[in-house]
């Protein structure tokens, strides 16, 4: 190894071209707001202040202590490639920063923990003359952003908008200040609809509560929700789920007021497509991935993906979370679910409002089995969601609905072309081996141990649930774990 030369980035330069990086005012406020929900906020209020002509985002999460401000605060302050929890939205450790200058030359972060106020700030004006040093300071501006703050909980503060108003007017400011405060707000409807609908997370503008925009128009009875599918990673490690709706035609809504709602911001032909969800925060909005062009008779198709920030690498998520790339191993069911959902959406587009919910469901009554891929193995599965079975469902308490469940996975690993070798056909060359620390690994176990406990519960003996259980097709490979659990049951 020849001489080692240390060379750090000049500060300027580079915290210039952090800027530059494509956030739109909406997109880096969403940015911000991720921090706040990691934080596991309740209360997000935004506000933008048009006497001083400053950005704040106010949040009543846990907070920081001053060493972790200092670290957050730091350009690159996490590990991309690290698991993150569940309820972490971030990934780069950038988001904040980058988010923040991109619409103005001053970030100033304030927090409390636990009685303890701590800032940090950064301005773009003094990286000359301080270079990568952050300012911590006491001053009349902290303490009335301080003042704002609850019990705990976190303001970022956001000056010298010279990204957002620029050289404008006091007038033109102002005008564009609202105008950004409204795109802010519909935007942020969307992207964190899921936290508000099913969190209670109250985000408000200027005081005004955001109220969610659900794209998929759950409350509309005529909505279709067509078979979700499941898919794992070839290494188990991630979980997609795909979930197509159909939405009514147009005759179905109420007023015309909620059908033009229901189109969205952007209006019917921009929303339909595929709506990908990272740990239930929104990346990406109607697109059919260059599979198909958008057409007027596809807008009622719309699709969700769920995947986790554990397939941030595959899927290609950007240091926005606004874009991403289909992986291989998901292409060819995301592209069958846009066959089924467009096809769907083309035939209640074109009834011209003469249809029936119920003989626009008649097709689905043919889709009683769903091929799945985990790990490098093929199954069938029955349609969990069929419109039938949904109906029997209606009419069970609990335990009914888990020996009914119970009962049709023995159908599924039971049924004659299962028993025939039909899936073994289908079987990749090499099978990767059981990988104990996935998450498909610890569903399938917490899965055994519920039909276990149910078997035995039913009367049924140690050695007719471990014979049942060793010839299911779909648990084949995990023998050893099967003798191991039913030696734990009581």
């Amino acid at each position: 190894m020849g001489n080692i030369i240390q060379s750090i980035p000049e500060a300027k330069l580079l915290l210039a071209s952090l800027r530059s990086v494509g956030y739109t005012e909406e997109t880096a406020i969403a940015d911000i707001v991720d921090n706040c929900i990691s934080a596991k906020a309740k209360h997000i209020d935004i506000i933008f202040e048009t006497e001083k002509m400053r950005i704040l985002i106010l949040d009543d999460g846990i907070g920081m202590t001053a060493q972790a401000l200092i670290e957050n605060m730091r350009i690159g302050s996490s590990d991309p490639s690290k698991q993150r929890d569940d309820t972490d939205l971030g990934r780069f450790g950038m988001g904040m920063k980058t988010a923040a200058f991109s619409l103005g030359k001053r970030l100033t972060v304030v927090t409390r923990f636990e009685e303890s106020t701590s800032n940090a700030a950064w301005d773009l004006d003094k990286i000359p003359d301080i270079g990568w040093n952050l300012i911590i300071e006491e001053s009349d501006s902290i303490a009335e952003i301080s003042s704002r703050l609850g019990a705990q909980g976190t303001v970022v503060c956001i000056e010298n908008l010279d990204r957002v108003i620029g050289s404008l007017d006091e007038a033109k400011a102002k005008k564009k200040f609202c105008k950004t405060a409204e795109k802010v707000e519909k935007h942020l409807a969307l992207i964190f609809h899921r936290f508000i609908e099913e969190d209670g997370l109250v985000i408000r503008i200027n005081g005004t509560e955001i109220q969610p925009w659900n794209p998929f128009v759950i409350n509309n009875n005529a909505t279709q929700e067509l078979a979700d599918e499941t898919i794992w990673s070839d290494d188990g490690a991630s979980e997609v789920v795909i979930q197509p709706y159909v939405l009514p035609h147009r005759t179905k809504f109420a007023s015309d007021d909620d059908y033009q709602a229901a189109g969205g911001a952007k209006g019917w032909n921009y929303h339909q497509g595929v709506y990908v969800y990272r740990n239930r925060r929104l990346i990406i909005c109607g697109t059919w991935f260059d599979y198909i062009k958008k057409e007027p008779a596809y807008n009622l198709a719309r699709i969700k993906v769920d995947i986790s920030s554990v397939s941030d690498e595959e899927w290609k998520i950007d240091i926005k979370k606004s874009t991403a790339s289909l992986p291989g191993y998901v292409r060819d069911t995301v592209e069958r679910a846009i066959d089924i959902c467009t096809e769907a959406s083309a035939r209640v587009y074109n009834s011209r409002g003469t249809y029936s919910k119920s003989n626009i469901s008649a097709p689905n009554l043919s889709y009683v089995w769903e091929q799945r891929k985990k790990n490098g193995r093929y199954s069938f599965h029955i349609n969990r969601k069929h419109a039938l079975l949904t109906e029997v469902k209606k009419h069970l308490d609990t335990d009914g609905a888990a020996a009914l469940s119970a009962y049709l996975t023995l159908v599924e690993n039971f049924a004659p072309f299962m028993l025939s070798g039909v899936t073994d056909s289908l079987q990749k060359s090499t099978e990767t081996a059981v990988n104990k620390a996935s998450l498909e690994y610890q569903v399938e176990i917490s899965e055994l141990k519920e039909y276990i406990a149910l078997f035995l519960s039913q009367g049924f003996t140690k050695e007719e649930t471990r014979s049942t259980l060793l010839d299911m097709v779909n648990y084949r490979h995990l023998r050893n774990e099967i003798i191991e659990l039913l030696e734990e049951a009581e």
